[in-house]
């Protein structure tokens, strides 16, 4: 296994980089991942496509690289931010939060979701979920004039959220879906940069609203094997039915999804090279079209076997979503595994 580099994954995680706003962290991933490919390029949809030259079946790898967020579409007189969402968000979570607004300058601009305290709601207001209308952005300007010299109609709005590393491996933070699919292709990169394999890393863009940069890449390669690298929701804490949504731990091993998504032959092979090398893998059974790019990759070309591999994640769509590192590194191991042997 090669040495993990997590100032590479702390960077990947603090680009604020939500769907339609992604040319920071695709130069982040272009520059991260050129070392162990032969060339890499950019499409005007804004994709970025490392190319492995190789011999033997076409294998793509793709993760997304946008993140859920916020834009800007309202500035009222007293200086106050209002907002749409990019992606999908439970507007529950955003009480409070700290966020970085796109900045006129270039740079970003702090602030405050802001509601109204608890002590000033009506017992209806108390008791109702929050919409977006009810919400605000405080960048503490005084006017409507003064909040638009620093921010305009359509900023992009990002979490303020530091990473966290615990002791146990296990990691906290905005945007893991799906930076942590990012740095696992990074080690995959290191670890068959030596094979004769040909490969494609992708990072794709708009994921979060409706999988959009996967279908065009895809028909512009044309794999024979497509594999998506995602998160999936880990049900290892209080209030999820593991019955409804099986047993699925962080730190326990990568998830092998099944269902008509996946190709079952591709699924196969994948779960045979776990069990060659005795790496921990967990299985989910997704009986519709998966909520990642490869419900896209599937449709976008004719025999491409389509295949998913996915990392618990805690929390998802928060400012401090939770994956663990010992996941990646089966992630990283059984899919290097696997590309070492695709020919067989």
């Amino acid at each position: 296994m090669v040495k993990e580099n997590i100032e590479i994954l702390n960077n990947f995680l603090e680009a604020n980089c939500p769907s339609g706003n992604e040319k920071l962290i695709v130069d982040l991933f272009k520059s991260a991942i050129s070392p162990f490919v032969d060339d890499v390029s950019i499409d005007m949809l804004g994709n970025c496509i490392a190319h492995k030259k190789g011999n033997g079946k076409k294998i793509m790898l793709m993760s997304h690289c946008d993140e859920v967020g916020l834009m800007i579409n309202h500035i009222d007189e007293q200086g106050y931010l209002y907002f749409k969402e990019v992606g999908g968000i439970d507007t529950n979570v955003l009480l409070s939060q700290r966020v970085l607004v796109e900045g006129n300058d270039g740079k970003g601009v702090v602030g405050i979701i802001g509601r109204k305290p608890i002590h000033l709601q009506s017992k209806a207001e108390g008791s109702l979920s929050t919409n977006t209308e009810d919400l605000w952005i405080d960048i503490a300007a005084p006017n409507k004039d003064e909040a638009q010299k620093k921010v305009s109609i359509g900023a992009y709005v990002s979490y303020l959220s530091k990473p966290l590393l615990f002791e146990n491996g296990i990691i906290a933070s905005k945007s893991l879906d799906d930076r942590i699919g990012l740095y696992t292709m990074i080690q995959i990169a290191q670890e068959i940069q030596n094979t004769d394999k040909e490969v494609y890393f992708i990072a794709s863009v708009q994921e979060e609203i409706g999988a959009r940069g996967a279908m065009p890449i895809t028909m512009n390669v044309m794999p024979d094997v497509g594999i998506a690298i995602d998160v999936t929701h880990a049900t290892d804490y209080p209030s999820i039915s593991v019955i409804k949504y099986g047993d699925i731990k962080l730190g326990k091993g990568v998830v092998v999804p099944l269902g008509p998504n996946m190709n079952r032959d591709l699924t196969r092979a994948i779960i045979s090279c776990s069990e060659k090398l005795g790496i921990p893998i967990q299985k989910e059974v997704i009986t519709h079209p998966t909520g990642t790019d490869a419900k896209m990759i599937q449709i976008s070309g004719n025999n491409i076997s389509t295949g998913l591999i996915s990392i618990p994640c805690r929390y998802m769509h928060t400012c401090n979503e939770m994956v663990s590192l010992d996941d990646v590194r089966s992630a990283t191991s059984l899919l290097v595994e696997y590309i070492r042997n695709s020919d067989n």
